[in-house]
């Protein structure tokens, strides 16, 4: 059995929105829910002063998130200076939720020594029309921007699959699976679409346990790197899902698990975003 290790941020690291509570697609599934839950910095000095703040309290990371312009992308352009301020200024691992970068973006990003990129590849045409609220865009645009972000962008491009988020139904995971494997990350995370009060009556359903599994494990039996269940999932089948998938022996990492697992399978706390490679963890002294 794999030993499942438990993420767990908090003030070590910390969730930035660069555009406030603001976003241009309000996807079906947020409708900016989860910006409000996120420190804000809706200038370059504001973002810089909250990094310095986080590192004086001894942070090792922050992530850079915020709402999507209508192309489906950060609008992180006026921040790249800042960042690059931030990580001369400061020994902290800096990722960033970028969405459908340009290559020349991507390529800032590297020069700005951005560490990851949080990508969220999705394969599904529907989603990406309707849910997402792109319709000029494909699944090609999402594969050919996790392609050039793996080329020109930071050195650790983490893929992540949301579960469920046609209607709740399964629909196009598993090819997002093969389309994350082809780039050889070193995670791949995992998100189940959970209702949200702003979201309602969306989605029509939440996937069952044995459909998350399922796809988790279809992953497991393609992919030599680790697998982690990340922090969305609905609240009703937490404790279920998380307790199963730590007995699979399926992931090596879960976020935000209840006390009661913790306890029950022994897991070791990192307090960090669980899209972390291995080797930053060790070089800022979080394992």
């Amino acid at each position: 059995m794999r030993s499942v290790r438990a993420f767990i941020p908090g003030r070590k690291f910390v969730s930035v929105s660069i555009t406030g509570t603001q976003c241009s697609l309000m996807c079906n599934y947020c409708r900016g829910y989860y910006l409000r839950g996120m420190e804000q910095a809706i200038t370059p000095k504001q973002l810089y002063d909250i990094a310095k703040h986080l590192h004086a309290e001894g942070a090792k990371g922050m992530l850079i998130s915020g709402g999507f312009n209508k192309e489906g992308y950060l609008p992180i352009e006026p921040y790249i200076q800042v960042i690059k301020e931030i990580k001369n200024s400061f020994d902290m691992i800096i990722s960033v939720h970028a969405g459908l970068v340009s290559r020349s973006l991507a390529i800032k990003l590297r020069e700005a020594k951005v560490d990851v990129v949080d990508y969220e590849l999705v394969t599904d045409d529907y989603v990406i029309k309707n849910v997402m609220h792109l319709p000029s865009k494909s699944s090609e645009d999402f594969i050919r921007t996790y392609e050039e972000l793996r080329t020109y962008g930071p050195p650790h491009i983490i893929p992540h699959i949301l579960i469920g988020a046609n209607n709740g139904d399964i629909v196009k995971e598993f090819e997002a699976v093969e389309a994350s494997v082809d780039g050889s990350p070193e995670i791949i995370v995992f998100l189940v679409i959970k209702p949200t009060r702003e979201a309602s009556p969306y989605p029509a359903r939440i996937p069952s346990n044995q459909e998350v599994v399922k796809v988790i494990n279809y992953a497991r039996q393609r992919f030599r790197g680790e697998i982690a269940l990340g922090c969305m999932r609905p609240a009703i089948t937490k404790h279920t899902l998380d307790n199963e998938l730590c007995e699979s022996g399926i992931i090596d990492r879960i976020v935000n698990p209840l006390k009661n697992t913790i306890n029950k399978f022994k897991l070791e706390v990192i307090q960090s975003c669980c899209s972390i490679p291995n080797e930053l963890l060790t070089l800022y002294g979080l394992i």
